[in-house]
């Protein structure tokens, strides 16, 4: 089978296609043949290098955190899941391939209403939304969340989610993401290209959450939130505490490890609550060498709302 990773640290051009046995299941897991996998920020650190202090790998390295696609196989000691049936992969690394195998607990049935090429960028944004709502906020019910970004992959999710759970929700984005944001149904729409949202909603909320690509939301976050409020970023970024003293500010990836299968309980319900849950696609490209280059040079741009994802040739027209 092929894999797509790189031999060397570099730009975009570094990747190769690598050839590798298919991968069997072992005790307790599946082997997926993958129809599709999501291109993510963390990945192009991967192939940059600048992950490598912090996450020391041996070459070659094939990225991809985000897989869907189908069961091939399963292991000993699998009852949940069958031969046939569409799913997706939360993983470590080692995404961008023909076939992967995974551990069930990192497994789960893709809903009825997502599209394989949905499922393909929803693994991350699904575990690190729940992180946010669940570990770190510990949000509660009818309270306010203003989401910066939420046109992102990451933001998408957790403005859906806190809906699902009952939270007044504001959408901040461009305004060329508004569609995207109205498809959501928010209760607040605000654009920071075309007016001052820190002041249109200043000291509303009880949860910001910085979803914003780069992490830089130009203050606008703390300006929303209120005294006593808590503020989550995504991405690492440097925040002027000194204008909201008593809040808490958070970060991402700072507290507990994930609850996989419960971020993926909480995808399926908020899937059948109805509600038009969905993830904005930004691009699709093939998954070949060409498609995985394409979209690791895109993903250095300002790309359009969503994920960008490389799948199968036959989906790319669906």
């Amino acid at each position: 089978m092929n894999r797509f990773g790189f031999n060397q640290f570099g730009g975009p051009e570094v990747f190769t296609t690598i050839e590798a046995a298919t991968p069997e299941p072992h005790d307790g897991q599946v082997q997926i043949h993958v129809l599709g996998f999501g291109i993510n920020p963390y990945d192009a650190t991967l192939r940059s290098g600048a992950a490598a202090k912090d996450r020391p790998l041996d070459f070659p390295i094939v990225p991809g955190v985000d897989v869907a696609g189908v069961i091939t196989a399963v292991g000993p000691n699998v009852s949940d899941f069958a031969v046939g049936d569409r799913v997706m992969n939360y993983r470590p690394i080692g995404g961008y391939s023909e076939y992967v195998r995974a551990s069930t607990s990192k497994v789960a049935h893709i809903p009825d209403a997502i599209s394989i090429a949905e499922a393909a960028g929803l693994p991350q944004s699904t575990v690190v939304a729940y992180s946010i709502l669940t570990d770190l906020l510990r949000t509660e019910a009818g309270k306010t969340i203003a989401v910066i970004g939420a046109a992102g992959g990451v933001g998408s999710v957790v403005l859906q989610f806190a809906q699902y759970l009952g939270l007044k929700t504001s959408a901040i984005a461009n305004s060329h993401h508004h569609e995207t944001l109205a498809s959501f149904n928010p209760g607040e729409i605000g654009h920071y290209d075309l007016e001052d949202v820190g002041a249109r909603f200043a000291d509303q909320a009880d949860y910001v959450v910085n979803a914003s690509a780069g992490g830089n939301d130009h203050g606008i976050g703390v300006r929303m939130l209120q005294r006593h409020g808590q503020y989550v970023s995504v991405a690492f970024s440097t925040v002027d505490k000194t204008i909201k003293p008593n809040a808490t500010y958070l970060q991402v990836g700072a507290g507990p490890r994930p609850n996989v299968p419960s971020a993926f309980a909480l995808l399926n319900s908020a899937c059948a609550n109805d509600n038009g849950f969905h993830l904005p696609i930004a691009t699709k490209l093939p998954m070949t060498l060409a498609g995985v280059i394409a979209a690791h040079e895109l993903i250095l741009t300002r790309h359009g709302a969503g994920k960008i994802v490389c799948v199968a040739e036959e989906l790319e027209e669906d």
